[in-house]
């Protein structure tokens, strides 16, 4: 008999890192003889009032015929945590078993559950028969609110089919003239952008053969664009996809994402698949996946002068880049490709079917 699997997503077209979690691992699912994968698509209701009771309808029509376990992929934060606590009472109330993955986790709404919440957690997704998280500080909080659960420490992915025409070898480009320092990301103030640009023009200012590619789009593109309009060595991109993205990725000397917070950014892992040393900050799931001084180093979030540091002795050690990168091309292809988080994912729900 084959079993039925329903996947709460956002829109699958639109970018996003749960979206993109999925779009990779999704093929992999729908590969499998005796389990259907079906998805249900959830919230983009703007600022209809009626949204989450459109979610709701939603999710009862798709339950209706058969359903053996429901994923729901909520971030934890006001709007996502509440529509999604109400579809778990809906499935409670209906016997239909279901597991929850957090993908983003808001720190201030954290504070919010730990005054006010945590009875409405262990009564909605606390009741999940499995959490998968993206560091283990989430897992801690998760236990302290009471959940009687497995809590699983997951990683996102990297979708295999960036390297479906590629030759997928270990990229180095150690010893190119220009050393290219690529941040990938939503230009947003909380993904580190200006200090990135303050550590590199300090940079440039010490005679640095260096040059910042910055790929992306989003609130603070016009601010950027006017900030660095006469700086030749910095090159906006806008928003990349596909066979752009992944030359930038092939062509970059080392990969910065100095941000404030984080889940487990997808860019970081797609920058170690491609053999790339990453700097970044120990937020969120980075804290618990990347291993300092072996995949790259840490930084302090917010702190330009560390991170000028950090790239001042990457850049200067051709031999160090070397073996950086080649260990994260390996455990980026042994470890974190979405044909091995799916298999790993599969076998972590798999006694629910």
């Amino acid at each position: 008999m084959i079993k039925d699997v329903i996947v709460t997503v956002p829109k699958l077209t639109l970018p996003g890192g749960v979206s993109a979690f999925w779009n990779a691992l999704l093929p992999e699912f729908y590969k499998l003889d005796d389990v259907r994968f079906r998805t249900l698509e959830i919230g983009g209701h703007g600022k209809n009032v009626f949204g989450p009771l459109i979610d709701i309808w939603n999710l009862r029509k798709a339950t209706k015929a058969s359903a053996d376990l429901i994923i729901l992929n909520p971030s934890l934060g006001s709007r996502s945590f509440f529509r999604d606590a109400f579809f778990a009472k809906y499935l409670i109330r209906n016997n239909i078993p279901f597991v929850v993955f957090f993908h983003g986790w808001n720190l201030q709404f954290e504070e919010r559950i730990d005054k006010k919440y945590i009875s409405f957690f262990q009564n909605t997704l606390g009741k999940a028969r499995k959490i998968f998280v993206l560091s283990s500080d989430f897992k801690e909080k998760l236990l302290a609110w009471g959940y009687q659960g497995e809590v699983v420490i997951a990683t996102t992915t990297v979708d295999a089919k960036l390297f479906k025409k590629q030759v997928v070898l270990k990229e180095d480009n150690s010893n190119q003239d220009t050393l290219k320092i690529l941040f990938l990301s939503r230009l947003i103030r909380g993904k580190g952008i200006y200090e990135t640009i303050k550590a590199f023009e300090n940079l440039r200012n010490n005679k640095f053969n260096v040059q910042l590619i910055i790929a992306g789009s989003g609130e603070e593109s016009e601010t950027i664009k006017s900030l660095v309009e006469h700086n030749e060595h910095i090159i906006l991109t806008g928003h990349v996809e596909g066979q752009d993205k992944i030359e930038l990725y092939k062509n970059c000397t080392l990969y910065c994402l100095p941000s404030y917070s984080e889940g487990l950014p997808t860019s970081v892992l797609e920058a170690m698949s491609f053999g790339k040393p990453v700097i970044t900050t120990p937020v969120g799931g980075l804290k618990s996946f990347f291993q300092d001084g072996v995949m790259g180093f840490f930084v302090q979030p917010k702190d330009a002068d560390d991170l000028e540091v950090k790239l001042r002795i990457l850049l200067k050690d051709q031999a160090l880049r070397k073996k950086i990168g080649e260990f994260n091309f390996d455990y980026a292809h042994q470890h974190i490709m979405s044909d091995k988080v799916a298999k790993k994912m599969f076998e972590e729900i798999n006694a629910f079917l």
